[in-house]
């Protein structure tokens, strides 16, 4: 039985692109033939359920009551590589980190990656169980070894909040950081950001936002066409367990090929 990697997309602000982040690394890994499934993580926004245009009837709780198989979103609804578990119906549930951690652990035995679009995180939030950040993501990380790809941006409160948050978390062998460059803004050297981020994460490159991001967000695809992705996140992707030869060669990877048109 497969045991899916758990990745949980986040960072320490708002504005760094991490729903859209969480969405094209979900598109990614199932272009390389990955059977993948995305997780609406952030209870209080659920950005996915609102760009992929999901109804209330499907939500997190009915994964509890109808399994799993009946709750996901499949690719031919969501428009990506990917299925969605969306987020609660009640976003101010007691019981919703238990639904989290009992559905995300459900999916871990059915795919081979598993990837959550978590909201942001500080100290606050990692030390308080009943935030998702401390409740579901802390758990997953320390004790069932799932990874943090951590957005980061380069303007002062970004920065500043981002580096906070990672040395909350302190985890640098789970975390790999990805700087935001947003548009016209020249990004930093990749040697500065290896200061800044000595003992806190490793370094995975930097996303910066030109026109051609602009017109994939504009067009609402939900990822970059396979053999296109950018370096950050193809390098997401192989850290994330992907074989790097799927990218040799872009031949048949296509939206010809589903990997959830097959059942486990």
């Amino acid at each position: 039985m497969t045991q899916a990697a758990i990745t949980f997309v986040t960072g320490g602000s708002g504005g760094i692109g991490k729903s859209t982040a969480a969405r094209m690394l979900a598109h990614a890994l199932g272009s390389a033939r990955l059977r993948t499934a995305l997780v609406d993580g952030n209870p209080g926004q659920q950005s996915q359920r609102a760009w992929l245009n999901i109804p209330d009837s499907k939500a997190l709780e009915y994964a509890l009551v109808d399994g799993l198989q009946s709750a996901l979103v499949r690719p031919r609804d969501t428009g990506g590589m990917f299925a969605l578990l969306a987020g609660p119906a009640d976003p101010h549930s007691r019981d919703m980190a238990r639904d989290y951690l009992e559905s995300i652990i459900g999916l871990r035995a059915m795919c081979d990656m598993v990837v959550v679009d978590a909201d942001r995180v500080d100290g606050r939030l990692w030390d308080d169980p009943a935030s998702f950040a401390g409740g579901v993501m802390r758990p997953m990380v320390e004790a069932g070894g799932a990874r943090i790809l951590f957005r980061i941006g380069q303007s002062g409160s970004q920065t500043d909040d981002g580096l906070a948050a990672l040395d909350a978390i302190r985890r640098p062998d789970r975390i790999r950081a990805v700087a935001v460059a947003p548009p016209g803004v020249k990004p930093w050297p990749a040697r500065r950001w290896h200061a800044l981020l000595d003992g806190l994460a490793e370094y995975g490159g930097v996303d910066v936002w030109d026109e051609a991001s602009r017109r994939l967000v504009d067009s609402h695809a939900c990822g970059w066409g396979h053999g296109m992705e950018p370096d950050w996140l193809r390098g997401a992707c192989v850290w994330m367990g992907a074989d790097p030869d799927a990218w040799r060669s872009a031949e048949g990877r296509g939206r010809s090929w589903l990997p959830w048109s097959r059942t486990r």
